[in-house]
């Protein structure tokens, strides 16, 4: 009878195994060369999951596409994702491209809806076909804002639209599993007080909800920041790792130590971080060693999300040479300041006129010291979206300066009516040179 009952067990287990898939969704949600880092990412983060084992029919892969041939890149088809490091860009997916890169269409895929991606691209395309027994790694790479992650266009994605995602997919029985990476900046804002911790999700973030995400690896031949220092932290520890032994918590700690300018944060089922990285990241059993030419370091030349184009033109523009190209970039740079200085009046405008009657040296202590957080969502989320459709020429999606500063939305929200923070945003509008230039 024990040999029967083993050999059952052992059948049993065997079946799950065999029948166990795992499925992987990659995105970059940003386009440009300024945002060089985010595709790089995931161009290396498809590479791990691929060298591990997880078949290509199993993995999706959205990036604009729009880095590796940039006229401004100098080394055409080549991406990078540390200094010196290996070309990451051969052989990666090119599932969804360019504007098919949106929130729309990741929502679809996540949940395996081929019905709504054929009617948003006029074609079937790979989605997440996964069951009960299978198991998601999800990861996100891009611009955020309290509640909000970036996407190429309009419009961009947010938290409380993915958490329902999350639970429509569990409900519907359509993992066993699933681990959520984020970069971006105040990516614990997505999933903070949303993601139950009772629907095995796993979720870790660049940053706590009130902070930024940072850049790094700048490098000069290039003109580009590689990568981003919570993306590259947990890769560089997979390249080296043994998938079959390091567990997820093991790998949260290490990057919790080594990004050292943002709090690294983890949401959700916790207990699933006792699970090995091969769970997730293929169960090829040899570790993803990279070129040995090429040593892991640690992230250099930091810069908050927000600057990374500020500072990308600066070091361009301190290392030019030639006088033309010296005075492009010196207006490139008067341009995108001119921009930063209108975005800053903006939000202070709205601030104001909300708060007409208080002293405006009371106004910082009063709504913009604080990140506060998002109480008043309904109010905040059309806030947002009245700001995008009255002012497009503030490019939401591509102003991370701007996404920054919706906190004071968020402020404004929790501590005035709905009508009265619409009121006022349109005032402001009317008034500012960046959005009465459109």
């Amino acid at each position: 009878m024990k040999v029967f009952l083993l050999v059952s067990l052992s059948l049993v287990f065997l079946y799950t195994v065999s029948a166990r898939k795992n499925w992987a969704l990659l995105i970059a949600g940003s386009a440009g060369y300024e945002n060089y880092r985010h595709q790089a990412d995931i161009c290396h983060a498809y590479q791990i999951l691929h060298k591990a084992g997880i078949p290509d029919e199993q993995i999706v892969v959205m990036m604009y596409d729009d880095i590796a041939h940039n006229s401004e890149n100098p080394v055409k088809g080549n991406i990078i994702n540390k200094p010196n490091g290996p070309n990451v860009y051969p052989g990666v997916l090119k599932d969804y491209t360019g504007k098919n890169v949106n929130a729309k269409t990741f929502l679809a895929v996540l949940q395996g809806d081929k019905a709504t991606i054929r009617e948003l691209t006029g074609k079937d395309g790979k989605v997440i076909e996964s069951g009960p027994e299978d198991y998601i790694f999800v990861n996100f790479a891009d611009h955020g804002a309290p509640g909000i992650l970036g996407m190429p266009t309009e419009p961009y994605l947010k938290a409380r639209q993915l958490n329902t995602a999350l639970k429509n997919m569990y409900d519907k029985k359509k993992f066993a599993k699933l681990l959520f990476y984020v970069e971006a900046c105040e990516s614990g804002s997505i999933f903070n007080k949303l993601l139950p911790d009772n629907i095995n999700v796993f979720a870790t973030t660049a940053a706590n909800p009130t902070e930024s995400s940072w850049g790094c690896y700048w490098d000069s031949k290039r003109n580009a920041y590689l990568g981003d220092t919570y993306s590259v932290n947990w890769m560089e520890d997979t390249d080296v790792a043994v998938l079959t032994k390091e567990t997820i918590e093991q790998q949260y700690e290490k990057v919790k130590a080594k990004t050292n300018q943002s709090h690294v944060m983890q949401y959700g089922a916790l207990s699933i971080d006792a699970f090995t990285l091969d769970t997730f990241f293929g169960n090829n059993q040899e570790p993803i060693r990279l070129p040995e030419k090429t040593e892991r370091t640690i992230p250099t030349d930091q810069v908050p999300s927000e600057l990374v184009v500020l500072k990308t033109l600066e070091n361009r523009l301190a290392a030019a040479a030639d006088s033309l190209e010296r005075s492009h970039l010196e207006e490139k740079l008067n341009q995108l300041k001119q921009t930063m200085s209108h975005t800053n009046q903006l939000f202070n405008q709205i601030v104001s006129t909300v708060y007409s009657e208080v002293p405006e040296n009371h106004l910082y202590s009063l709504v913009m010291m604080k990140h506060e957080e998002i109480e008043e969502w309904d109010c905040y989320e059309m806030a947002v979206d009245t700001l995008v459709s009255i002012c497009p020429n503030i490019h939401l999606t591509n102003n991370d300066l701007a996404l920054r500063k919706l906190y004071l939305l968020v402020n404004l929200c929790n501590h005035n009516p709905q009508s009265k923070v619409i009121a006022a945003l349109e005032t402001a509008v009317g008034v500012n040179p960046l959005c009465s230039n459109f």
